[in-house]
């Protein structure tokens, strides 16, 4: 009897197989395959190798460099902290040796409120007050030079409290 169940259970088993192998391979109207998907290679990281505090130093205030304008309160020509920063980076590039021949001229700008007269003047001052700061930060009085154009170059030509706060300004433009 025990030949008789194992000839029993050969005989389901060669049938299921037999249908698991037919079931697979009946799809001669339609051919499914299957796409084969790749991990994206990780791209090759090269670190440079560290740089000195003085190359980074000079990387920061060439950065820094890049702007040219700080602004100013309503009726002020005191400059900001982060005006004084700008400027900063500004006089330790024309205060090197090599830069000694370099002219900077500083632009002083005001909003249009108040009197053609009173903005050249103010603007005057706000010229004035940037390169004094360029000087004491070792910039020679022979590298700058100062004018105002009071109201008459706006920044932007609005006129409400943002136009206004883009116009009062001074800007570094460098000559040659």
């Amino acid at each position: 009897m025990s030949i008789n169940k194992l000839g029993k259970g050969l005989v389901v088993l060669a049938s299921a197989t037999f249908l698991f192998a037919c079931a697979g391979s009946d799809d001669s109207s339609s051919q499914d395959t299957v796409p084969v998907v790749q991990e994206p290679t990780q791209p090759t990281v090269v670190t440079p190798p560290p740089k000195s505090p003085e190359e980074l130093a000079k990387e920061a205030n060439d950065a820094a460099r890049q702007a040219r304008t700080v602004y100013f309160d309503f009726d002020d020509d005191t400059v900001k902290a982060e005006g004084r920063t700008l400027l900063e980076a500004h006089a330790w590039f024309l205060s090197k040796p090599e830069n000694a021949g370099v002219v900077v001229e500083v632009q002083g700008h005001c909003d249009e409120r108040g009197t053609p007269a009173y903005n050249l003047a103010l603007g005057e001052r706000r010229a004035k007050a940037v390169a004094q700061i360029l000087m004491l930060n070792g910039v020679q009085a022979s590298q700058i030079k100062t004018v105002s154009h009071g109201e008459e170059k706006p920044a932007n030509p609005g006129h409400d409290e943002a136009a206004w706060e883009e116009n009062r300004r001074g800007v570094l433009v460098y000559e040659g």
